[in-house]
């Protein structure tokens, strides 16, 4: 069987590229040198601080970047460290407010009870939501890492027309999708996300 990989808005193969080889082209790496300054705090005090460094730059163009196989996973180390700082003062507070509850005093138990779950649950919902952020955020990245294989499978099989602009299936991949029909790069984008299952993201 021969596929027709001709454009199919110019009718011409001059300028066509397989997607892959487009993102490929469209992405390099660059290692720079950098130096920094700054001040320290030693046992003495203060002290200069002056080094070099090396950096790591990735660099992709607007076209490779508008057909990115999946979007960027989100990261959740910083936040979920951040929150679990954030829970230290209900942790702390937790043991007096069970002593407050035990205690003999005349209030009633449930008044006690209620006032120690407020001012522990006070100083525990800023951490908590911090730690729901990054559970969610977990969430987005096994759902984008499990539906990448499927996606990845669309995303290899297309073609695009430097000269037209559009990209195109020369044969159709899946029934929701017909063959040789010129797509724009984010229409392109959303069929792949789609079949990955996180095009909402």
């Amino acid at each position: 069987m021969t596929i027709d990989i001709n454009c199919p808005g110019c009718g011409q193969l001059d300028c066509v590229q397989s997607v892959p080889a487009l993102s490929a082209n469209g992405t390099s790496t660059s290692v720079g040198a950098g130096s920094y300054s700054g001040f320290g705090v030693s046992s003495t005090g203060f002290v200069p601080v002056i080094g070099t460094m090396v950096v790591d730059r990735r660099h992709t163009t607007a076209l490779a970047a508008s057909f990115a196989l999946s979007p960027p996973l989100r990261p959740t180390g910083r936040l979920t460290r951040t929150g679990w700082l954030l829970m230290i003062p209900a942790f702390l507070a937790l043991p007096p407010s069970v002593a407050s509850v035990v205690a003999e005093n005349p209030s009633p138990i449930w008044a006690k009870v209620v006032a120690a779950l407020c001012f522990v649950g006070a100083l525990a919902t800023p951490g908590f939501l911090t730690l729901s952020a990054a559970k969610g955020r977990r969430r987005i990245n096994t759902l984008i890492k499990r539906g990448r294989p499927s996606a990845r499978a669309l995303w290899q099989a297309g073609f695009y027309c430097h000269r037209c602009g559009t990209a195109f299936w020369p044969y159709s991949p899946t029934p929701a999708i017909p063959g040789r029909q010129p797509f724009l790069p984010h229409q392109y984008r959303w069929h792949v996300w789609n079949a990955g299952g996180y095009a909402r993201f």
